[in-house]
């Protein structure tokens, strides 16, 4: 299986950890040093690559004295909007960008930069909803809450950077392949599941048949419209496969399930891609992560 679209390939490196909790006292989320560790083991080499960006973030803050329930807030919306920079400037150049993170807060600088531009959608696949309020976070990271934010539910300070709020709206997003069954806190948000997204928990998306669910849910939020986004956050694949994040769960998706999911979607109007939440500091030996490069070089590829 090989990446469908002609267009070059160009990596941004969004190595943020500003939206995750602190592992410790002094201790960092490690998911900042994602797109380094990937590309010392090797991934930018497997891909036919034309040029490299690297986004670097604001300096990380356990942020204990927040007002708002989510962490480095002001240093998030200040990434996001460089982020954006980077995005917007590879897509709008023909480009097709894969961003590797960092956090699943990177979300709001992808779906911003397109909203400069465009009304894309989101193909959103991850093991969690990530569909939730700050007043509902244990945590305050706002990683947990990034599908609420890019769709304008949440403080402004994010939901409305550059006056563009939402940046997708809901009627635009496929949710697929969440196993994170956990309802949060009453909160002043729909359940996912009334939201007006396609959403397709695992169970459902493997009873459909992973080709056929794809196909619809993209279909049923125009993809093909105006292009749409992949986010695919690596705790949508089971933890025996990939343990190197904060919020493992068995049962996920398996390497070739994955593989079936984004290969079709990247037959529609795909405008890029982004990758999260992988954790080096979790993954002695890179065991994980070289699966990961593994399954990245198959299915962007070029075809021969």
């Amino acid at each position: 299986m090989g990446r469908t679209t002609a267009r070059r390939l160009v990596i941004i490196e969004a190595p943020s950890n500003l939206g995750l909790m602190p592992l410790g006292d002094d201790v960092e989320p490690g998911t900042r040093h994602a797109p380094a560790t990937l590309r010392q083991l090797g991934l930018h080499d497997r891909l036919a690559v034309e040029r490299v960006v690297t986004v670097e973030p604001p300096a990380y803050r356990r942020d204990d004295e927040r007002r708002i329930n989510i962490r480095n807030i002001d240093a998030i919306a200040d990434y996001s909007i460089r982020l954006a920079d980077a995005v917007e400037e590879a897509v709008e150049a023909g480009c097709f960008p894969l961003v590797l993170g960092g956090d699943c807060s990177i979300l709001i600088g992808s779906m911003l930069g397109l909203a400069r531009q465009r009304e894309a959608g989101l193909l959103y696949v991850d093991g969690h909803t990530d569909f939730y309020l700050p007043e509902q976070s244990a945590t305050g990271g706002g990683a947990g809450m990034d599908l609420a934010l890019v769709t304008g539910w949440g403080p402004s300070a994010l939901t409305d950077l550059e006056g563009r709020w939402p940046y997708v709206t809901t009627r635009r997003v496929a949710a697929l392949a969440n196993r994170d069954h956990e309802a949060g806190p009453p909160a002043p948000i729909p359940d996912i599941a009334e939201s007006g997204m396609v959403y397709r928990p695992l169970e459902q998306l493997r009873a459909e048949g992973i080709e056929a669910c794809v196909d619809v849910a993209l279909s049923g939020i125009d993809a093909d419209r105006e292009g749409f986004w992949i986010h695919f956050d690596v705790d949508a694949v089971d933890s025996r496969l990939m343990p190197a994040v904060d919020s493992p769960q068995a049962d996920g998706l398996n390497w070739k399930e994955a593989a079936i999911l984004l290969t079709t979607a990247l037959k529609r109007r795909a405008l890029g891609l982004q990758v999260t939440i992988y954790d080096p500091s979790r993954d002695p030996g890179h065991v994980a992560g070289k699966a990961l490069i593994e399954w990245l070089a198959e299915i962007l590829a070029p075809e021969t």
